[in-house]
């Protein structure tokens, strides 16, 4: 029943994707507070598809993340601005267990909302990122509320 209405509710969000608000070439940069903490820019080739990288900390972990996300618009279903986003990527970092660092590499899911202000070059966005690491314990309830300028636009 509940793959059903998650079947329902892609096909709805996908059917009512008129337009996305991000113009080819624009530039986001911002800070992500969640699992993991740090900052985040984003990059977009086109109205659909765009690459995020996240340098973050956490739980004694150090960790750079680059993603692929492709977007969908929301604005016909719900308010102007507002849109979500599903891709996956992968990542490297260090994590400290037992006085000794180890060497951390893995891949992530990430899927979320995103909402652009009309008025103000700013992105709020709300996601989930599960990451299965190789080399030590993975991490399936992160999520992370992240701020971001958007560089370039005109109000």
């Amino acid at each position: 029943m509940k793959q059903r209405i998650i079947a329902a509710m892609l096909t709805i969000c996908c059917a009512g994707a008129a337009r996305a608000q991000q113009a080819p070439g624009q530039l986001e940069a911002g800070v992500r507070v969640g699992l993991p903490l740090g900052v985040t820019g984003r990059y977009f080739f086109n109205e659909h598809n765009a690459v995020e990288g996240i340098v973050g900390l956490y739980n004694r972990t150090a960790s750079l993340t680059a993603l692929y996300q492709y977007h969908w618009d929301l604005s016909a279903l719900t308010f102007p601005g507002f849109g979500w986003y599903a891709g996956g990527g992968a990542h490297l970092g260090t994590r400290r267990i037992d006085g000794s660092s180890k060497f951390l590499a893995g891949v992530d899911a990430i899927a979320g909302v995103n909402y652009e202000f009309e008025k103000i070059p700013l992105n709020l966005s709300l996601d989930w990122k599960p990451a299965i690491h190789f080399t030590t314990s993975s991490e399936l309830a992160d999520f992370g509320v992240s701020a971001r300028y958007i560089f370039g636009r005109k109000k």
